[in-house]
């Protein structure tokens, strides 16, 4: 069924009209219906593209809110590594100057040892030039010492030696 209707339109709109339709080989009455239809079905398409457009909206303010989520939680990873490697660095430090007071502890003990070495040097000189001191005065002594069957016979007289 085909409904007529009436409408008013100004004369510039209905110049237009006629126009368009003479364009499309259609009369003025099918144009006004095709541009009836097509508005109608554009304000369901628009609708729909409305409805889907929102619904694309909402998943990319999801997909936002949870790339700030992991953008967040990449910060803390980064603030932690961040407090992981400043307390690694203070270690690290620590551990530098425990090497260079283990350092200088090796070349004082190094230059200690030298010390010590030549020190010993000295005395063992010292005790060998004693040793040889001793050696010649025994030496000297046993040559001036009586014998000792005289030295005996002094110490008991001569009466007793024969005893």
């Amino acid at each position: 069924m085909v409904a007529r209707i009436s409408i008013s339109l100004s004369d510039l709109t209905l110049i237009k009209v006629d126009n368009q339709a003479n364009k499309r080989g259609l009369s003025r009455s099918a144009w006004i219906a095709n541009a009836v239809e097509s508005t109608i079905s554009g304000e369901n398409q628009i609708g729909e593209e409305l409805h889907s457009t929102k619904l694309a909206l909402n998943k990319a303010e999801t997909d936002i809110m949870q790339l700030n989520r992991q953008i967040a939680n990449l910060n803390n990873q980064l603030q932690e590594k961040d407090k992981t490697i400043e307390s690694s660095a203070r270690e690290l430090n620590l551990l530098q100057i425990q090497l260079k007071n283990a350092d200088d502890n090796l070349q004082s003990a190094r230059q200690d040892k030298t010390n010590f070495e030549l020190t010993m040097k000295t005395k063992q000189s010292e005790v060998e030039f004693l040793r040889s001191h001793i050696a010649q005065l025994t030496q000297s002594i046993s040559q001036l010492a009586l014998p000792p069957s005289q030295e005996e016979a002094r110490s008991k007289r001569w009466w007793r030696f024969w005893k």
